[in-house]
C-alpha cells in the first residue's frame, strides 16, 4: 500500500510517501531525505529492493518538490524541526535514516540530538555526504552554481549543468526525474541551504553519534569524490564506509541493487551486534580507537604503486620484486586502487566470471591471503582489510594512475578555459601506449577505454584552442593525438585532414 499525503506543520505542507513493506512482519522504516535540489522521486529506484524488509517513508524537503517553502529562511535546523515533527506525527517508533548530500546534514543532526531524547534511531546511513570541504573551492563553487541561474526563477539551469556529473551514466528516465525537481526550486530556496557554512558543525555532530553509521559513496562521484567521504572514517569508530562501484553521486540511481544490498545487509549485521550486547559494542569502540592511537604512533609507512609506466610496488622506497604473478595479486591489488572498495562477490566477478561462486570464493580467499602477504609491514600498519563481505585498502598509499584519473576529472571542471589547457597539456605529456599494461580482464579494459576517450576529448579541445588562434602546427598535433584514441570517430578525421592540408 502506498498513501501520498501532506502534512501541515504550521503554515506550511509537507509532501510525504508512506510505502508499507511487502513483509507483513516489518517492524522498521526506512526514512529517505533527499539531496538539495532534488526531491523524493530520486529514491523510486532503490525502494523496490528495500521495500521487501521495510516500512518506508520519503517526503520532499521544505521549498522542494510539493511541499511548500514557508516564510522562513531554510536552515539545517528548520529542516530537522521538520523532520522530528514528521516522526512525531506518523508515530514511526524503530527506524533508519538513509540520507543523501546536504540532506544528510539534517540526518546527522538529528542522531547527534536524538540520543539525548529516546532510543528508537537504529542507524544512520549516508549517500555522498561531505563533511569536510576546501572553504576556498566550496565558495568557487557555490559562486559558479548562483551564475548558472542567474536571473532564473528555478534550479533547472544548473541540473542541466551538472546532469552528467552525478548520475552515471545520466539515462533519460534519470534525467526526467532529476530535472523535474530542480524544476521546483527557486534558488533562494537552494542558496540558503547549498554552503559550505553548516559543514563545521556536521562534523562535530558526527563526533557526538553512538549509533553504527554506513557512508556510501559512488566510484565516479565528480560532486563529492570518495576521498571526501572516507574522511569521515577519522571522526567517528563507529562509521564503515565503502565506495559503489560504476556509479556518481546518486548511487541509489545508479546502482540501485546494490546500494540496497549493501544498506540491508549492514542494517542485518548491526542487529546481530546487538544481540551480542553492550560488551561487543564497547570491546568493538575501544579496540578501533586504541588501533588508531597505536597506527598514529607508528612511523608512517608509505606503499607506492607505479603502474603507467610499468608495473612496480615499493614499500618505503624499497622495491617487492617477487609474488606479483601468482594469484591476481596485481590484478586486485590495481582494481582496489581504482575502486577504494569492493564486496568479496564482486571481485568474484570480475576475476573468476566463468567459475561457481563458491569455488571463486575459495580462490579469492587464498589470492587475498597472497597479497595481505605481500604487503606486509614490521610493524602494526596493514595497507589491506578483509571484512567478512568488503575488502578495501587503506593507509598511505599512492599510485601514479590514481593522480592521473584524479587530474583528469579535476581540469574538467576548471572553467578558466586557458589554464583547463594548461592542465590538459600537462595531463597529456604523461600519457603512455597503454595506461593498465598486463591487465586484461575486461574491468581493466573497461577503464583503459574510459582514460584513452578522455585523453581524446582533451586532445579536441586543445586541438580547437590552438586553431582559433592559427596555431595550426599544434592544431593537427593534438588533433592527431584525438584520432589514436578516436579513431572511429568520422569527425575528428575530417578535422585532421583539414588541418593537415593546412600545415606550411
Amino acid at each position: 500500500m502506498i498513501q501520498l499525503v501532506f502534512l501541515k506543520h504550521g503554515h506550511i505542507r509537507i509532501n510525504y510517501e508512506w510505502i508499507q513493506s511487502e513483509n507483513p512482519f516489518a517492524d522498521e522504516t526506512l526514512i529517505f531525505i533527499h539531496g538539495i535540489g532534488l526531491d523524493m522521486h530520486t529514491w523510486e529506484f532503490v525502494i523496490p529492493y528495500l521495500r521487501k524488509y521495510y516500512d518506508i517513508v520519503t517526503y520532499d524537503l521544505r521549498g522542494h518538490g510539493k511541499s511548500d517553502s514557508g516564510d522562513e529562511k531554510g536552515t539545517v535546523e528548520l529542516l530537522y524541526k521538520d523532520f522530528t515533527f514528521l516522526l512525531s506525527e506518523l508515530e514511526i517508533k524503530s527506524y533508519h535514516i538513509v540520507a543523501q548530500g546536504f540532506g544528510g546534514l539534517i540526518g546527522v543532526y538529528h542522531a547527534a540530538q536524538e540520543q539525548k531524547l529516546s532510543n528508537q534511531l537504529r542507524s544512520l546511513i549516508l549517500l555522498s555526504v561531505p563533511f569536510h570541504y576546501p572553504k576556498k573551492l566550496g565558495s568557487k563553487v557555490v559562486r559558479q552554481r548562483k551564475e548558472l541561474v542567474e536571473g532564473q526563477d528555478n534550479m533547472l539551469g544548473m541540473g542541466k549543468e551538472l546532469i552528467d556529473k552525478i548520475c552515471y551514466p545520466p539515462t533519460k528516465e534519470k534525467q526526467a526525474i532529476i530535472f523535474n525537481a530542480y524544476k521546483k526550486v527557486s534558488p533562494t530556496v537552494y542558496f540558503n541551504l547549498f554552503h559550505t557554512d553548516d559543514l563545521p558543525n556536521a562534523t562535530r555532530n558526527l563526533q557526538k553519534i553512538e549509533k553504527p553509521i554506513l557512508i556510501l559513496s559512488g566510484s565516479e562521484d565528480e560532486v563529492f569524490p570518495p576521498e571526501l567521504n572516507s574522511a569521515s572514517l577519522n571522526f567517528n569508530v563507529n562509521v564503515r564506509y565503502y565506495t559503489v562501484p560504476y556509479a556518481s553521486f546518486l548511487v541509489q540511481m545508479d546502482q540501485p541493487k546494490i546500494t540496497a544490498d549493501w544498506i540491508h545487509n549492514f542494517i542485518e549485521k548491526q542487529r546481530m551486534h546487538q544481540e551480542q550486547g553492550a560488551f561487543h559494542k564497547d570491546l568493538t569502540a575501544e579496540l578501533y580507537t586504541e588501533i588508531r592511537g597505536m597506527l598514529h604512533e607508528e612511523d608512517q609507512h608509505e606503499l607506492e604503486v607505479n603502474i603507467m609506466n610499468g608495473f612496480g610496488v615499493s614499500l618505503n622506497k624499497q622495491r617487492i620484486l617477487e609474488g606479483w604473478g601468482k594469484r591476481k595479486a596485481k590484478q586486485i591489488l590495481v582494481y582496489l586502487l581504482l575502486q577504494h572498495s569492493s564486496t568479496r562477490d564482486e571481485l568474484c566477478d570480475v576475476f573468476w566470471p566463468e567459475v561457481d561462486l563458491n569455488n571463486a570464493r575459495n580462490r579469492l580467499r587464498v589470492a587475498l591471503h597472497h597479497l595481505n602477504h605481500l604487503l606486509q609491514t614490521n610493524s602494526n600498519t596493514k595497507f589491506l582489510v578483509t571484512e567478512r563481505e568488503h575488502v578495501y585498502l587503506q593507509g598511505n598509499i599512492k599510485s601514479d594512475l590514481v593522480d592521473h584519473i584524479e587530474a583528469i576529472k579535476a581540469a574538467q571542471h576548471i572553467t578558466d578555459l586557458d589554464k583547463r589547457a594548461r592542465q590538459y597539456q600537462e595531463i597529456l605529456s604523461q600519457i603512455t601506449e597503454n595506461p593498465l599494461p598486463g591487465l586484461y580482464e575486461e574491468w581493466f579494459l573497461n577503464k583503459r577505454y574510459w582514460i584513452e576517450r578522455k585523453w581524446g576529448d582533451m586532445s579536441i579541445f586543445l586541438a580547437e584552442r590552438f586553431e582559433q588562434r592559427g596555431m595550426i602546427k599544434d592544431a593537427f598535433y593534438y588533433m592527431k593525438v584525438a584520432y589514436q584514441y578516436q579513431s572511429e570517430n568520422y569527425d575528428v578525421y575530417q578535422r585532421l585532414t583539414a588541418l593537415e592540408e593546412k600545415l606550411p
